[in-house]
This record gives C-alpha cells, structure tokens and sequence, in this order.
C-alpha cells in the first residue's frame, strides 16, 4: 500500500488527520488517441475540488483522457462504504437544448485499497455522444456539475457529477470478493466513450471526491 508523503507514488497515510476528501496526486496516466487538452495543467487540473456550476458549457479545468485513454488519482481520505453515495467523479458534461439530454463523454469507473488490486463498477455508454442522464447507465461523465471550490457543494448530491455505492460493488476484477468499507484510496478512470476529435477526444476529467457525512 501506499502511505507516507504526498508525492505522486506517495499519495499520504490513510489515517492523516485533515486529510482532503478529493484527488492529491495523480498515480498514472496514459492518454488514448486524440488526447491533449488541459494536459500541460496536470497534475493540478485534476486535483482538488472540482470548477462546477456551468449546466449549459462545460468547465474547462479538465484534462481529456483520448479514447480508451486512463488516469489514476489518489485520494487524500480514504473512502467508506456508508448511506448513499460514497464517491463522486466530476466530468464537463453540459444540458442541450434545456435537457434532458447532455453531451457526455462516458468512462468506467475502478477503485482500490492499494492501487493493486481493483473493482470496476458496471459501466453500458450510451452509443451517441448527445445521451439523457438517466442515471442507471452506471458511467461517468454523463451528470451536469454543479459543485465547486467556492460553493461547499463537492461531495454531494446536490453538486452533480456521477455518483458511485462501493456496496455495489461485491466481486474484484480478479474474482475475487471486494471487501467494501476497507478504505478505498485510488480510483482509476477510463474513458468509454463513442468517438471524439483531437485534441478534446474522450472523457474530461475535472475532478474525484469522496461523499460529504
């Protein structure tokens, strides 16, 4: 497991006191084709909390993964499986026309203990990029964002982004049984979207937060 500092391969102990509910490092990324945009802000782009509140544009403090393209970010608490929603992952996708349709760049959502052993939450995109968030497709990137760093909204519901249950989540990508309430730490996204153009290709990643108590 990773403990200790807050570097990149370094993310910090799990039992820090104060320790920030979203992404403090950024563990790996490997772009898809098509990638680039926001990619000179990284890491920074896709720490902290997200830069919500635009329903009708998306945030531009995002980085685009490319298609098939994944990122891993550490979070600075780890995260318990507890009432609702334990974990929000915020994209930039935007209302069309006054709803209830977006522009969504979908991706699957993984997370681990130690960022070695991983559980993928069940993710079926849309096959077009203007889909309705109805939420039961089980991807990212298809929830308007509300929240940002001046409103108090990250973390919960009432601040968009995609929502995720870790007591959804029973069996590992190994086969093995996923213990959920252990302390969830990494969460890797990767994009699973229809198609895109250079240098906005896949899913925009702004930000990752653990669920406000």
């Amino acid at each position: 497991m990773l403990t200790g500092g807050c570097g990149v391969d370094d993310p910090g102990p799990v039992d820090a006191p104060g320790c920030e509910p979203w992404g403090v490092a950024m563990v790996a990324f490997d772009p898809g084709d098509g990638a680039g945009f926001g990619a000179e802000g990284l890491p920074d782009v896709v720490l902290g909390p997200p830069d919500g509140g635009k329903t009708t544009q998306g945030a531009l403090d995002v980085v685009s993964l490319g298609l098939g393209g994944t990122i891993t970010v550490a979070l600075g608490c780890p995260v318990d499986d507890g009432p609702g929603p334990d974990l929000f992952v915020y994209e930039n996708p935007f209302v069309v026309a006054g709803g209830p349709r977006v522009f969504a760049d979908p991706a699957a959502v993984a997370v681990s203990v130690d960022g070695e052993a991983w559980a993928t939450f069940p993710c079926v995109p849309p096959s077009t990029a203007v889909a309705e968030d109805d939420g039961v497709d089980g991807c990212a990137g298809l929830a308007p964002v509300a929240a940002n760093a001046d409103n108090g909204l990250t973390g919960t519901p009432a601040g968009g982004g995609d929502a995720f249950d870790l007591a959804t989540l029973n069996v590992a990508d190994d086969g093995s049984a996923f213990v959920v309430g252990e302390g969830v730490r990494f969460v890797r996204v990767t994009d699973r979207g229809p198609g895109g153009a250079a240098p906005n290709a896949g899913f925009d990643l702004d930000a990752i937060a653990s669920a406000v108590r």
